[in-house]
């Protein structure tokens, strides 16, 4: 797929390109690999415990989403693009595949960002404010809403200035890539795009973060001694949210300063087009990473395989002795003496 970010480059020689796409192309997959063994895993382990992780423990309902919606990108998005580094070509590359693998594309991305942020406001609440969700309405209004939107806006949204959006299909033959939707050619769509859905998360995980970590550190000073061990468990809770936090931060970051510079039109950055690479590549890697950090907010399937381990190895090995064919044998022994005394 074209990144719009991207500027082709014709000075570098064609050796190390092939060499760096070749490393691109075999992390990718290792990732993806990896990614879709544990998340199958994770998803089968949360069906099986449906009752304990979803409908008991409401701060878990964003994490399985987020799970659901990795899955997603792995098996839909993520295989096409590790295909282009592959070849160094979209393919397929008709017009309806374009269109929908761009849709998809955005649509998980955007979803993701959404569901990170919503989970990390949610988390306040479920730390410091945690009579508010004993109450029904105030639990929609709070906990449920926020979630079914970020669900169900995305894809409609793209939906409507991808497939919608009156425009003329240029020549997909021209390129080797996949061509941007026409609504890119729209500034005005097209940095609505990017602040609503892009930046403004990406702004409220970085806020809401770090004034959740600040509200924490804050409390903590004005605890007593018996408060001691809700603060702990609240700390863990904090921890857990922030490696989500990096992860989006590590991997948005990078492409939205470059958004940025390129509103400016600084020429100076434009011309370090490797680098610009590198960092739009980083991004590819926020999804199939999310299940692997639910490690440290899910952690019962790790504990689950480690006792599971445990039993296993902990069993004794018996040596089977064989009492049953040496009774046998004495028998028929017995039995041959005492023929021989008839004779």
């Amino acid at each position: 797929m074209e990144n719009n970010s991207i500027i082709i480059i014709n000075h570098i020689s064609l050796v190390p390109l092939l060499n760096v796409q070749t490393i691109e192309f075999i992390l990718l997959l290792i990732i993806e690999i990896f990614a879709i063994i544990y998340t199958l895993f994770l998803l089968i382990y949360i069906v099986l415990h449906w009752q304990l992780i979803v409908i008991k423990a409401l701060h878990n309902h964003p994490i399985l989403l987020l799970i659901i919606i990795s899955f997603f990108y792995i098996i839909l998005d993520l295989p096409f693009t590790i295909n282009s580094y592959r070849f160094g070509y979209d393919n397929p590359r008709t017009v309806s595949f374009c269109l929908w693998w761009y849709w998809t594309d955005s649509t998980l991305m955007t979803i993701s960002l959404c569901l990170t942020a919503t989970a990390i406001i949610q988390r306040y609440f479920f730390i410091f404010k945690t009579h508010l969700l004993r109450i029904r309405r105030t639990r929609w209004i709070i906990h449920y809403i926020p979630l079914i939107f970020c669900i169900i806006y995305p894809p409609l949204f793209y939906l409507i200035i991808i497939l919608f959006y009156p425009c003329k299909n240029l020549n997909i033959n021209d390129s080797q890539y996949c061509l941007s939707p026409c609504y890119v050619k729209n500034p005005l769509l097209l940095n609505i795009d990017w602040m609503i859905n892009s930046a403004l998360p990406l702004i409220i995980i970085i806020l809401a973060t770090g004034i959740l970590v600040g509200w924490m550190i804050h409390s903590m000073w004005n605890l007593d001694h018996p408060q001691l061990f809700i603060w702990k468990k609240q700390k863990k809770l904090i921890l857990q949210l922030l490696a989500f936090s990096l992860v989006y931060v590590s991997g948005w970051t990078p492409s939205t300063v470059i958004y940025l510079l390129k509103i400016f039109s600084l020429d100076t950055f434009n011309e370090n087009q490797s680098i610009i690479i590198y960092l739009c590549y980083m991004s590819y890697f926020i999804c199939p990473l999310q299940p692997f950090i639910c490690l440290f907010i899910l952690p019962e399937p790790f504990h689950y395989i480690k006792d599971k381990v445990k039993q296993i190895l902990s069993k004794p090995f018996v040596t089977p002795i064989v009492i049953i064919q040496s009774l046998k044998i004495e028998k028929y022994l017995c039995d041959f003496m005492y023929c021989l005394c008839l004779l």
